[in-house]
């Protein structure tokens, strides 16, 4: 999709803009986020970030989860979704990203297909298309579902390995035609 227009959508400037961790993942063993904060120690666009404190232990499953509820549901304009997710220099390798959409009026769960391997000292886009018919989901939207976005997700995944606590960083939340 080279050339097509883009709009950050959260860039996360001196605001957490309304994404937080949800309680029921503050209650559950299997995500491991301490805090959620704005941050300038690592910028993709901007002076700011949104900063996740991660304490993943190592050996199960367990990942970092933040999201927002919309405010704009409709997002039939757009054919595609991007995030900007750092790693620091000292974080391990195995750390993957995933996008994830809450949809419809029955607000049900969907993510990405696939996640994403994330790089140590590096910005890494996760980017999806919405279009009807993406394989980038668990399931092949429908012309329904760019029409009906209610929350939209970021979760950074350790699966058994590797162990790491320390800052994720989140950033340039973008829509493109």
């Amino acid at each position: 999709m080279a050339g097509a227009t883009e709009i950050v959508i959260y860039g996360f400037e001196g605001t957490l803009e309304g994404w937080a961790v949800p309680d029921w993942a503050k209650g559950s063993e299997d995500y491991v986020a301490e805090h959620c904060a704005v941050s300038q120690e690592h910028a993709q666009e901007g002076a700011h970030a949104l900063e996740l404190g991660a304490a993943f232990p190592g050996g199960r499953w367990t990942g970092v989860y933040v999201e927002r509820e919309m405010e704009v549901t409709d997002w039939s304009p757009f054919g595609r979704l991007s995030v900007d997710v750092y790693l620091p220099e000292q974080a391990p390798e195995g750390l993957r990203g995933k996008i994830i959409l809450t949809v419809g009026g029955d607000w049900t769960w969907t993510e990405m297909n696939r996640s994403v391997p994330l790089a140590p000292g590096a910005w890494t886009t996760l980017s999806v298309n919405l279009k009807p018919g993406s394989m980038d989901w668990k399931f092949f939207p429908d012309d329904a579902f760019r029409g009906s976005i209610r929350k939209l997700g970021v979760r950074i995944e350790s699966d058994r390995a590797p162990a790491y606590r320390g800052a994720l960083y989140v950033d340039n939340v973008r829509l493109a035609e």
